[in-house]
């Protein structure tokens, strides 16, 4: 074989190396692990050490406005799970949260850093690196973006526990909400239209789970309701409230005379303004009991502004759960709420 030949052979092998394994190159995994569990990843005395104590502060605060009976009982934003990297295997690395972080004297760590990355080993995948050359620097840095971190792990928890619900919808009932009320929204199999109106809808689902040696029942229910807009002041807390108030008195009973669904004041709910569909809503998450009974639990609220229709629109969900944990309830209420979109109801009526 001349050299010529030899040397397009080579070429020819190369190129078919890198073709063999482009091509051969598998999409990436699903994620795996418990929902609400953060994987972190680093030397036993960074865990055990000061940016370690910040991570667990940033990610292990109480999820907010659940009943806790006893301090020492809250249910955390997350659940950790330590790990090496000599133990960050291929089972571990494509679970659905992993902190990564690393303390090291070297070029790359000169600078502290902390980057947040998406799909880096498995599809939606959640994943943030830390790194410097100090646990203190560390530390500071952790603390410096802890609301940061712990929005976005739980915005993609949110968002996984949405897609979850929406592979199984009731297609009847999302099209009676979309007529009546012009809010299109997932709604999984097994809630019941307990009523649907332009003022004021109800969802309910009553499911059965097993604890101890009984089964004990677990209730889920969505709101929405809308009124005419007429200010910036409808988007207060205080005015949600009241409005809610209203509307649960009047239709939500509870299962004695006399019992009716009202917000706990007792404990403040807590407000914020966000950003959702490209517009600003106030999100409200708060404590719900039944008055004249024993009954309660938590509920999330987003209120949005209907420009085409000039209305203020509420979706909204609670829990009713004495037996269990709630955080994973809350978090897929709060994605089946957030799967809603505003369209215009009238035009939708003109079209049939």
């Amino acid at each position: 074989m001349s050299v010529r030949n030899l040397s397009l052979t080579f070429i020819c092998l190369v190129l078919a190396g890198c073709w063999s394994q482009e091509g051969a190159r598998a999409p990436l995994p699903g994620t795996v692990g418990p929902m609400g569990e953060v994987l972190v990843v680093c030397e036993l005395p960074v865990w055990n050490g000061q940016a370690g104590d910040s991570l667990r502060v940033a990610l292990q605060k109480p999820y907010p406005v659940l009943p806790q009976m006893h301090l020492e009982t809250y249910e955390p934003m997350f659940d950790l799970v330590h790990k090496t990297p000599p133990e960050f295997n291929k089972f571990w690395k494509p679970h659905r949260n992993i902190v990564f972080l690393e303390i090291a004297d070297t070029e790359k760590t000169r600078t502290p850093s902390l980057e947040i990355y998406k799909q880096r080993y498995a599809m939606g995948q959640a994943y943030i690196e830390g790194k410097a050359r100090t646990s203190q620097e560390l530390a500071v840095l952790i603390s410096e973006r802890a609301h940061e971190m712990e929005s976005y792990i739980h915005k993609r928890e949110v968002e996984r526990s949405a897609g979850i619900s929406g592979l199984t919808t009731d297609e009847v009932i999302e099209r009676n909400l979309l007529e009546i009320t012009g809010v299109s929204m997932s709604v999984p199999r097994g809630f019941q239209q307990v009523m649907i109106s332009e003022e004021f809808s109800w969802l309910d689902r009553q499911q059965t789970r097993f604890k101890g040696s009984d089964n004990h029942d677990v209730q889920q229910a969505l709101f929405i309701h809308s009124e005419s807009y007429t200010g910036p002041e409808q988007f207060s807390l205080e005015y949600l409230l009241n409005r809610r108030d209203r509307l649960t008195k009047k239709f939500i009973n509870g299962p004695t005379d006399g019992s009716y669904m009202a917000i706990e004041r007792h404990m403040i709910p807590t407000y914020e303004e966000i950003a959702f569909n490209g517009e600003i809503a106030a999100e409200v998450k708060g404590l719900w009991r039944m008055e004249n009974d024993f009954m309660g639990g938590p509920f999330y609220s987003l209120t949005m502004y209907d420009k085409e229709n000039a209305r203020l629109v509420t979706v909204e969900g609670y829990t009713y759960a004495p037996y269990f944990d709630k955080r994973a309830y809350m978090r897929e209420i709060e994605g089946i709420v957030k799967t809603a979109v505003l369209l215009n109801n009238k035009a939708l009526a003109g079209d049939r």
